[in-house]
């Protein structure tokens, strides 16, 4: 039977006027489409801190997925970043879509101080650099929205019972298969959204972020079969 995977991407937000996430999505989504093993669900999350907590639960309550995947841009990196870690933060100089600011603000006050990924981060990332493929671990994730839904997808998680793989990935600026790797002077890189401030923007080619993405997941999808009958006591990361 197949597994369910949601991926999650966002819209535009201050500084980056076209989300690349979206398009990742669905690009992830038609290279896996005709895998038997996987049925990939995708869906937007509004770039709001309250707002994309309610938008979670809804979509985790719905469509009871079998892993999660959340992905968003970090403007200024070069590689693809396979997230680590989500602290329970929201602290940012930028306003999220609803027009907050939060600063040094709890996720959830009585929360965990931090989630884990439990996608296979260092099996995965070993893997595809082995390959020549543009990837990295990443120990931030920032403390603007992308690290806030990654800390809300595994509390939410855990406060319905549920024990799957989930995780997030930094995706870097894009560019459509075969142009220039010319520097996207529209975007804006902002540290506290996990990117990395310069003057130049370094881009991806569309193909080739998918590819990793995609990728990423048939390793997810792998590990935990392998773990569900009890073949590995690997754990995520």
């Amino acid at each position: 039977m197949a597994k369910t995977l949601l991926i999650t991407y966002f819209g535009p937000f201050p500084g980056v006027s076209v989300n690349p996430s979206g398009v990742t999505a669905r690009q992830v989504a038609d290279v896996l489409a005709d895998e038997s093993a996987v049925r990939v669900v995708t869906r937007e999350v509004p770039v709001s801190y309250a707002g994309s907590s309610e938008a979670l639960g809804e979509m985790l309550t719905d469509i009871r997925p079998d892993a999660v995947l959340s992905l968003g841009v970090a403007v200024g990196r070069d590689k693809v970043s396979f997230e680590r870690v989500a602290i329970n933060l929201d602290s940012a100089d930028i306003e999220d879509n609803d027009g907050v600011v939060r600063v040094d603000e709890a996720i959830t006050p009585d929360g965990r101080e931090a989630y884990f990924s439990t996608l296979p981060v260092r099996a995965s990332y070993e893997r595809l650099r082995g390959v020549g493929l543009p990837v990295e671990i990443s120990y931030t994730a920032g403390t603007y929205v992308c690290n806030h839904v990654f800390y809300e997808v595994h509390r939410i998680l855990e406060r319905q019972g549920r024990r799957i793989p989930a995780g997030f990935v930094h995706i870097p600026a894009t560019q459509v298969d075969h142009e220039p790797s010319d520097a996207q002077t529209t975007f804006t890189a902002h540290a506290d959204a996990g990117g990395v401030e310069g003057e130049l923007v370094p881009t991806l080619p569309e193909a080739v972020v998918a590819r990793i993405v995609a990728e990423l997941v048939r390793d997810t999808l792998k590990a935990h079969s392998c773990r569900r009958t009890g073949k590995t006591n690997e754990s995520g990361g």
